[in-house]
């Protein structure tokens, strides 16, 4: 029954709360406190705590929910429906904020460029990394969804590829998707360079193991490691954005760029706004436009439509 009750949250968001429900526990049983059952009081006190100390919005809302799912988990009475536990939630909106600075967009133009710089090369660290770059790019994925691609995931179509993304944050009831991606003209062409990758590495499609893993170099050998490890979020940051930097310079940049990249490229390209809603796995129209950066001359169109 345990089992079945965690699961009626993703694997994502029990782990969100779990982390935002250790940190309370650790705050209150430092103070003499009982974590749970919690006692409104503390938990309003706690939420002052956070408040005081400038926590944004989202790390007092993480705090809120992660207490509400621990106690909704295990049947105790619920501290977080207390009127001042649920003002202190809205007061954190209000309270004044460094104002958040989005990451930079990449564009198809730097992609390119990089993958020329390194058209030549059969270094399988680099070649992981441009397969990833273009992937990214090309498939709106977020990293949870590209990390966790296996290489029986891959479907080589006769001028497209066909990924199955098996888990994805917007699908809660785990009912898959199939991402289509066309053949490419240039450099960047991601069925050119993942076809590459297959075969430099002798990857077999039918294999269950992680298409992107940790690398080992011995002497001037290089290989994918045997163990079936997926690569760490942060070492694909580290490794990405070292690359793109070689073309984009000192920007600020991270693995989310490319997925908000690739999407503002497709919108400002007028492509078909419910096909690449589909394409980037959103849930809806806000999520999405979140996203995308739009173009100057897109911009300027709504005034000179106005006939002045």
């Amino acid at each position: 029954m345990s089992s079945y009750l965690l699961q009626s949250r993703s694997d994502n968001t029990n782990n969100k709360y779990f982390y935002a429900y250790k940190r309370w526990e650790r705050f209150i049983l430092k103070q003499g406190g009982q974590s749970l059952p919690a006692k409104p009081i503390h938990v309003a006190l706690y939420l002052t705590k956070l408040i005081d100390t400038g926590s944004s919005y989202s790390v007092v809302q993480s705090a809120f929910y992660g207490i509400k799912w621990a106690h909704t988990v295990q049947g105790f009475s619920d501290p977080t429906e207390n009127a001042f536990v649920t003002n202190l939630l809205e007061s954190s909106k209000r309270q004044p904020h460094k104002p958040k600075v989005k990451k930079e967009h990449i564009d198809s133009e730097s992609i390119i460029e990089l993958c020329i710089k390194y058209k030549d090369s059969d270094d399988i660290a680099i070649l992981r990394d441009l397969c990833m770059i273009v992937l990214s790019f090309s498939g709106f994925l977020r990293y949870n969804e590209l990390s966790s691609l296996r290489c029986k995931d891959v479907h080589f179509k006769n001028n497209y590829l066909e990924i199955d993304i098996d888990k994805s944050k917007t699908d809660q009831y785990r009912l898959g998707e199939k991402l289509v991606i066309s053949n490419g003209e240039s450099a960047a062409c991601p069925y050119s360079l993942l076809s590459k990758y297959f075969s430099i590495c002798k990857i077999e499609s039918s294999s269950e193991q992680y298409l992107f893993k940790p690398i080992f170099r011995s002497g001037k050998r290089c290989s994918l490691i045997y163990k079936n490890k997926k690569l760490s979020y942060t070492r694909a940051r580290e490794c990405i954005v070292a690359r793109l930097k070689e073309v984009c310079g000192d920007i600020n940049i991270g693995l989310h760029s490319l997925r908000a990249g690739g999407a503002t490229v497709a919108a400002n390209a007028d492509v078909n706004e419910r096909c690449w809603k589909r394409h980037g796995r959103w849930k809806s129209d806000t999520a999405k436009d979140g996203y995308v950066a739009d173009s100057l001359a897109h911009r300027l169109e709504v005034t000179k439509k106005l006939g002045l």
